[in-house]
């Protein structure tokens, strides 16, 4: 069962890295960010530089109808709503622009949920500040219909990175966070995961497919 997974770190968390698990025959990322991927290995991944709007629902539209591939990852979400309120404010002008922006994102959200492939989507966090001066975090995005929250909707499951520090402050672990909290948007179906999550796509896809099976 597709189910898309959706993960949101900094910069330098371990978002991407947790890709290097899959099998690289069986996987093509769609690199909107046009960087390598920080991980041993990533020249043995399919890697397609997303430059434009067009060319990432080409390649979306072509994976509808691929077997080849088992896992699609799409990094960064953020950096292709970038490309996408770019091409919007090029094409259109004032309201119909961000009319414009919002049905490509919705667009975008449907079709990776059709793709049979398991699909692995990464973001950047911002944050917003709450009562007592609290943040909490959501998946940037530009457009006021799409923050806080708007992304997270999309997907049933949505994890966080999380650094694991010793006593000195340097970085042991890394892992992923499922359980929501007061400052971050995590989300998976009750009992999906159990105890700690490690930054590992691959054992991620497995607990989903042991989940619906």
């Amino acid at each position: 069962m597709n189910v898309p997974v959706l993960i949101i770190g900094e910069s330098g968390s371990g978002k991407s890295s947790t890709m290097r698990s899959l099998p690289p025959e069986k996987t093509v990322i769609l690199n909107t960010e046009r960087k390598a991927m920080p991980f041993k290995g990533f020249s043995k991944f399919k890697n397609i530089d997303i430059s434009s709007v067009k060319s990432f629902n080409t390649v979306m539209s072509e994976l509808k109808k691929d077997d080849k591939y088992e896992f699609v990852v799409i990094d960064s979400l953020t950096s292709f709503t970038e490309l996408v309120n770019k091409y919007t404010e090029i094409t259109f002008s004032g309201f119909e622009s961000w009319k414009q922006y919002n049905s490509h994102i919705y667009d975008a959200m449907q079709v990776i949920k059709s793709l049979k492939q398991q699909v692995f989507v990464t973001a950047i966090p911002e944050y917003l500040e709450k009562s007592l001066g609290e943040l909490k975090g959501y998946a940037r995005v530009k457009g006021k219909e799409l923050k806080h929250g708007g992304i997270e909707k999309e997907f049933a499951v949505v994890l966080w990175t999380n650094l694991v520090e010793d006593e000195d402050g340097v970085v042991i672990d890394y892992q992923l966070s499922y359980e929501p909290n007061k400052h971050n948007t995590a989300k998976a179906p009750h009992e999906m995961f159990e105890g700690d999550v490690k930054n590992d796509a691959l054992f991620v896809s497995e607990s989903i497919h042991e989940y619906y099976k």
